[in-house]
């Protein structure tokens, strides 16, 4: 589907480039096989759509939360599930209802780390964990194989795990 799709952005890009390249808006309008042209950009964007769609939807089945979320905040999250901070800022309240931010604890240099150690409410009000949750890789890794024995919290936005903690 990334590759349709690059097909498509590649072919669109020609055709806009051909339309600047025409100063009178009429000619560039007018040019023979451009409605047919478009229409098969359309029709090849929707099938990409249609896909996007569907993987979306898998990814919501497998962790629920998902639902509470727009498209565009879903590939998001799956798009940058390997900076939790940024994430978990953005859309932790979307997820979890009353839940404003996370505490990361700070690596040797100060920097915020990949270990979940709290959150807070809205209020401001911090509950610790128990322990640590570690928030590395993708991820999609935990949402779509999740184990309940498992203490990570794998690129930041798994909160199933979170959740059951608190």
């Amino acid at each position: 589907d990334s590759r349709r799709f690059e097909g498509i952005d590649a072919d669109f890009k020609e055709l806009a480039n051909a339309v600047h390249q025409t100063p009178n808006v009429v000619e560039a309008t007018n040019k023979v096989g451009l409605f047919g042209k478009l229409e098969d950009i359309q029709s090849r964007l929707s099938l990409c759509e249609k896909a996007l769609s569907e993987n979306l939807d898998t990814k919501r089945l497998a962790f629920p939360r998902f639902y509470f979320i727009s498209s565009a905040d879903l590939l998001d999250i799956l798009s940058n599930g390997t900076n939790p901070q940024q994430i978990v800022e953005k859309h932790l309240s979307k997820l979890f209802d009353n839940m404003a931010k996370m505490q990361f604890d700070a690596d040797e240099e100060e920097r915020p780390a990949q270990s979940a150690v709290g959150v807070f409410s809205r209020e401001e009000e911090y509950v610790p964990f128990s322990q640590a949750c570690e928030c590395t890789g993708q991820c999609t890794n935990r949402i779509l194989a999740p184990s309940t024995q498992s203490t990570e919290v794998t690129g930041g936005v798994e909160l199933l795990y979170l959740q059951r903690r608190i």
